[in-house]
């Protein structure tokens, strides 16, 4: 009994040497490795390269941008008695005549300004849901078929 007790006990003497020798040797190998952080210091770091961005050439070949067109604006105003709801449709806005609403003034006036660039545009006014003519303005043109206002923004 007593051999087999020493002969596990050697047997695990054994063992708790093959797993601790190769422990050890890579802890070594491991601080050995990463030593080089232990001892860091930064002011002693130089750097590898410049800092500074090497100097900008001209381009020869630059895209031309598009003329931006000089914007005008433009007073659109009504007078029509008795209208609940004024609105303007025009080339401008796509004929979409929810796009355009003006407010009411004193009295029956009704006005809105908006940017636009120089040009021709035509136009209608709808009171109440009923496309007419500006009362304000005699230039006409056609457009589809149908008579319109014209404005000329100069």
């Amino acid at each position: 009994m007593m051999e087999r007790k020493s002969m596990l006990l050697l047997l695990a003497l054994a063992g708790l040497l093959l797993v601790s020798v190769p422990g050890v040797i890579f802890n070594d190998a491991v601080r050995k490795y990463f030593s080089f952080m232990g001892g860091w210091n930064t002011a002693t770091i130089k750097p590898s390269r410049a800092n500074s961005l090497p100097p900008l050439r001209p381009r020869r070949e630059r895209l031309a941008e598009p003329a931006r067109p000089e914007l005008r604006f433009v007073k659109f105003s009504v007078k029509i008695a008795g209208a609940k709801e004024v609105k303007i449709a025009g080339d401008f806005n796509k004929w979409n005549p929810d796009a355009l609403s003006l407010e009411r003034k004193t009295g029956n006036l009704w006005e809105a300004i908006i940017p636009l660039p120089p040009g021709k545009y035509k136009y209608l006014c709808r009171v109440d849901g009923k496309e007419t003519l500006d009362p304000l303005n005699p230039d006409t043109d056609a457009e589809s078929g149908r008579k319109v206002s014209l404005l000329t923004v100069k």
